[in-house]
């Protein structure tokens, strides 16, 4: 699209431009998971957590082997459904915000395994991880549909 001195005439670069944005918000409508999604990956993290219950290295291992492999069967479904995965790494205001919030939640989720370790292991309360599971595995479950928002979002906004 090239006009008489090589340049780009005005109509053909905004026609391109409104074709990368249409583009763009497209994704933007793609890239949100399903429901199901979030909720596996909230199940299959409440599940790892709960099993320090057990008191048993063993089943805290297989724990950890399964919700890894859930994990990735979740990435597997994702890129299949999407066919994308998208970068964290970029530098932009959305990704800053979403790792601001991923390290407010690494803090959260450390003082919380601390304090149901505490009850569960120190204190004898038998039980106590498997309420600190259920309350992380629905914060990752909020989490997840948060994050995919917002990312949605900046997809819009770009310019």
């Amino acid at each position: 699209m090239e006009s008489h001195g090589g340049a780009m005439d005005r109509a053909a670069a905004a026609a391109e431009l409104a074709a990368l944005d249409a583009d763009r918000a497209a994704l933007a409508d793609r890239v949100i998971q399903p429901w199901w999604w979030d909720v596996t990956l909230g199940l299959s993290f409440f599940g790892f957590v709960s099993s320090y219950a057990f008191h048993d290295v063993r089943v805290i291992a297989a724990a950890l082997v399964l919700f890894f492999a859930a994990f990735l069967g979740l990435v597997a479904a994702y890129r299949r459904i999407t066919g994308v995965w998208w970068d964290a790494t970029k530098v932009g205001p959305v990704q800053e915000r979403v790792r601001r919030a991923l390290r407010w939640w690494g803090w959260g989720y450390g003082v919380a395994m601390l304090g149901g370790a505490a009850a569960e292991y120190l204190l004898d309360l038998r039980g106590a991880m498997v309420v600190v599971g259920a309350v992380l595995g629905v914060c990752v479950a909020v989490s997840s549909r948060w994050v995919s928002r917002v990312y949605a979002a900046g997809l819009r906004a770009v310019r």
